[in-house]
């Protein structure tokens, strides 16, 4: 699969106007989800998934393709990889909160490729993803709490997301409890959001496919000319390989990168404007009940 995605920021205070937009673009409300993120390190020397018998053993297919195209993917370098765990301000945060097991706990694993080279002209960002979704009992390197608001508009997701970091407990595995919600800071002292506009194309051997993607978010992009300024940043702010000693490959960043917050040629939004021009006035067509929208949701889970 390859998702192709365009990217600014959005600064803490402008959050809410946003979402306001992307709510009357996309006529629905916020989906606003925490999820615990917990990454895990490959070996220096590449070698695919050495024990591939402790897969869950599944008659889908599909699941078995994207194991075997993850396999193939680590065979030819070694990636930090994403597992991924929702949970809940109410309950899953603070000193009361139960102990999580997460080699019982169902989760998605998530692999995303080195960006491809930009296109001359082109704001877009293409890379390859892999999701298999309910997996258990997943390696452990280091974990963060993602915060996101999510909107879809047909099979396009826009999705604003900033991390928190967690302190590592110092036995190599997740916290079994962690902090107040209240009482957790933003990774990126700014506190800025990411937001990202994404599509993807499930075929990787489909380039009508994926040139369609381009031309699809060449739209967007102009359909919110003056709200948001989308920009080409460094690829390699995306980059999951473990380093390791290539000729030629570019030179991985260091671990804390820093992004310039210069409003002149980062971001520009114009909440008048984009509010004026989206019609964001509260009317029972804008309303969308919550369990339309986490229908809305599976659906393009689904779709994924």
């Amino acid at each position: 699969m390859y998702e192709l995605f365009l990217t600014t920021l959005v600064d803490d205070d402008d959050i809410q106007a946003a979402c306001s937009v992307l709510g009357g673009l996309c006529a629905m409300p916020a989906w606003q989800s925490l999820h615990r993120v917990l990454y895990f390190k490959g070996p220096g020397k590449p070698g695919g998934m050495s024990n591939q018998n402790s897969i869950v053993k599944t008659p889908r297919k599909d699941i078995q393709m994207l194991w075997k195209d993850l396999h193939q993917q680590l065979s030819r370098q070694s990636y930090i990889l994403q597992a991924r765990y929702e949970v809940f301000k109410d309950k899953d945060f603070g000193p009361t909160a139960p102990e999580v097991d997460f080699n019982a706990r169902a989760g998605t694993l998530r692999w995303t490729d080195f960006p491809d080279p930009p296109q001359v002209r082109s704001s877009v960002t293409q890379r390859k993803k892999t999701e298999i979704w309910d997996q258990r009992n997943l390696l452990f390197k280091s974990e963060a709490i993602e915060e996101t608001y999510q909107f879809f508009r047909e099979d396009v997701e826009f999705c604003l997301s900033r991390h928190y970091i967690l302190q590592m407990n110092g036995d190599n595995g997740p916290l079994t409890q962690t902090a107040t919600w209240d009482t957790m800071s933003p990774a990126d002292p700014g506190q800025r959001w990411m937001f990202l506009i994404k599509v993807h194309v499930h075929q990787d051997n489909k380039p009508d496919e994926i040139l369609k993607a381009h031309e699809q978010l060449a739209n967007i992009r102009r359909e919110l000319e003056g709200v948001f300024e989308f920009k080409m940043f460094d690829r390699r702010i995306h980059d999951t390989r473990v380093a390791v000693e290539m000729r030629n490959a570019p030179a991985p960043l260091p671990q804390v990168m820093t992004i310039t917050d210069q409003r002149s040629n980062t971001i520009a939004i114009r909440w008048d404007f984009a509010l004026q021009r989206f019609n964001l006035q509260s009317s029972p067509e804008r309303r969308t009940e919550r369990h339309q929208v986490f229908d809305q949701r599976e659906r393009f889970r689904r779709k994924v």
